[in-house]
């Protein structure tokens, strides 16, 4: 059996309807299509659907789309009582980008929102809730924590889904929940917000250089988005095994800025090194931030497959096939 014939299988046995909050997200944008390529019981919950360029821009069924604001407690409780979803993956977030700082609308969305949907999925039952958490939650103590190294969150969004693992913790260990957290790292792929690093890089890469970039030294365990994909399924169809746990998803690589330069410059051909330090850095960029995915590996079965040339290359003929230099939704143009 084949691994894209394996994944096939496991999407295909998991317990429906599905459903993904922040599925307007760019991760769940990719997880909804992943899915939805194997079968039809699977919902996109955002809250402004027709607003939502991922949605348009990707020709997602109306009848697959489900308008809800999960900080509207009635909305959220005849949602989830309409459909009662049976495997639910929630990418819901709010503050992961520096624009992002209402601190009450990160807390709401984060934290608030996640009790309130457990405690309503309670009511029917369910198969299994995986919630994505960061790596942000470690903040300070970045440099490859395993799961149960000390928290030292240095953002209101790292509190946030630090509080967030802690509730999914006492929900699997205590209430005995199918419920499981996946600390993500530096996510990257198709349909990321095209002003983020990679998406912008890859663009500029194309013309022969290099946009304003931070400090050198500032590191990031880049993965690429199917293969975080691939982590969701993979803790759904085992959570009953792993009820509370919270796993790293990244692939245990260290890349600084200018590792991240280099690689593009041999790719691309660019013979002029970039001009490091002429964008600002973010408040909770450190040096050291990369993950330990052991335990992923030995529990779930899971590990990051593409590295981080094959993923840039793959983002580069995306670009091409969606005529990302002059599309509609990308605001950088």
């Amino acid at each position: 059996m084949t691994a894209n014939t394996a994944l096939a299988a496991t999407i295909k046995n998991l317990e429906g309807p599905i459903f993904i909050f922040g599925a307007g997200g760019f991760i769940g944008l990719n997880l909804f299509n992943a899915l939805f390529a194997h079968r039809n019981d699977v919902y996109a919950i955002t809250q402004d659907p027709r607003n939502n360029w991922r949605f348009i821009a990707n020709n997602i069924p109306a009848e697959n789309i489900v308008s809800c604001d999960i900080n509207d407690i009635i909305i959220l409780k005849d949602t989830l009582g309409a459909y009662k979803p049976r495997t639910i993956f929630n990418l819901a977030a709010y503050g992961a980008y520096s624009k992002q700082k209402e601190y009450k609308k990160i807390y709401n969305t984060n934290f608030n929102s996640a009790v309130n949907i457990l405690e309503m999925l309670k009511d029917d039952g369910f198969a299994a809730y995986i919630h994505a958490g960061s790596s942000s939650e470690y903040g300070m103590n970045s440099a490859a924590p395993t799961e149960d190294a000390t928290l030292v969150p240095n953002s209101h969004y790292a509190v946030s889904k630090a509080a967030s693992f802690f509730a999914v913790k006492y929900y699997g260990q205590i209430e005995k929940l199918p419920v499981a957290h996946l600390r993500l790292y530096s996510a990257y792929g198709p349909w990321e917000e095209p002003d983020r690093l990679i998406p912008v890089v890859v663009a500029a890469a194309r013309k022969g250089v290099f946009p304003p970039l931070v400090d050198p030294d500032i590191s990031r365990d880049f993965i690429y988005i199917d293969d975080v994909c691939n982590s969701f399924i993979e803790a759904a169809s085992k959570i009953n095994s792993i009820k509370g746990e919270a796993f790293n998803i990244g692939t245990g690589t260290k890349t600084t800025i200018r590792d991240l330069s280099g690689i593009i410059m041999q790719q691309y051909g660019i013979a002029n090194a970039p001009a490091f330090g002429n964008m600002p850095n973010r408040n909770w960029d450190v040096q050291d931030w990369y993950s330990n995915s052991e335990k992923a590996n030995n529990i779930l079965g899971w590990k990051a497959e593409i590295t981080l040339e094959d993923g840039l290359k793959s983002v580069d003929q995306w670009q091409k096939d969606v005529n990302f230099d002059t599309a509609f939704w990308n605001w950088n143009k």
